[in-house]
């Protein structure tokens, strides 16, 4: 099943993702059957609208903004990617200024958030800095349970799951390492079901865990501001576009068994 682009607005502004203004609802956590929203369908949501991001208070930076583009100094050759869907052009990009140390957004729309067998996709860039840039927090089984899918944390290069199993991604069975080129943008796709986690950066398989019996948690920072769905750089200016969300069909995410 493909993701599924929505009519989007037109005119985003930065005031949208302030403290001003009547805090959006959001839907209470368990609801199967909400009200229709414009944005969901029976296969599934888009969250590209960033009106419905709000920042939050981690200290000073240089805040968030919206802007229409931001263009690749270091593409990849040859580059084969296809090119963005009109709504996803239309929705823009979100900027998250260099925090000191954390920046942070968190989403507070009205689209219910689907807590397990789902997917999450986005595309990060970091613009300046040399730690992660577009990492995501995501709900697991439970708006009060989270993890976060880190991208290139702990010096820039490190992925994976912090926390499982209470340890971080630098030290639990998901950690990996990527060169992520400053100027490139990069697909980053998280799956989620209450057996398996897999993560994938452009397209290729970072990792695929069980996780039935296993603890998934969050780092013990500024970044649980970020929950139960949001994105967040550390130390690092990074931009983040093309956020979509689908259910999982059943059966297609099967947790790794023991050889």
């Amino acid at each position: 099943m493909k993701p599924i682009l929505l009519s989007l607005l037109a005119s985003l502004s930065l005031p949208a993702l302030s403290s001003c203004g009547e805090k959006p609802e959001v839907p209470a956590a368990g609801d199967s059957k909400p009200a229709a929203a414009a944005g969901t369908t029976s296969k599934g949501w888009t969250v590209s609208d960033w009106t419905e991001w709000k920042k939050q208070d981690t200290g000073d930076g240089e805040g968030v903004t919206i802007v229409k583009e931001i263009p690749e100094t270091s593409p990849p050759v040859p580059d084969k990617r296809p090119p963005l869907s009109e709504e996803a052009v239309k929705a823009g990009v979100l900027v998250l200024g260099k925090g000191q140390m954390l920046t942070a957004v968190r989403y507070e729309g009205k689209h219910p958030l689907l807590l397990t067998d789902y997917e999450i996709s986005w595309q990060g860039m970091r613009l300046e800095g040399r730690d992660f840039f577009a990492s995501m927090t995501f709900p697991f089984g439970s708006e009060k349970t989270c993890g976060t899918f880190v991208t290139g944390g702990w010096g820039g290069w490190t992925t994976g799951i912090t926390a499982l199993g209470h340890q971080y991604a630098n030290e639990n069975d998901t950690t990996g390492s990527t060169e992520f080129v400053t100027g490139r943008w990069y697909e980053f796709t998280l799956q989620v079901t209450k057996d398996c986690l897999r993560g994938l950066i452009d397209g290729k398989e970072q990792f695929k865990v069980a996780v039935q019996g296993r603890t998934v948690s969050m780092h013990h920072s500024e970044i649980q501001k970020c929950m139960p769905l949001g994105f967040a750089s550390y130390d690092t200016k990074g931009a983040i576009r093309n956020v979509r969300i689908r259910p999982l069909k059943a059966g297609e995410l099967v947790p790794p068994t023991d050889e």
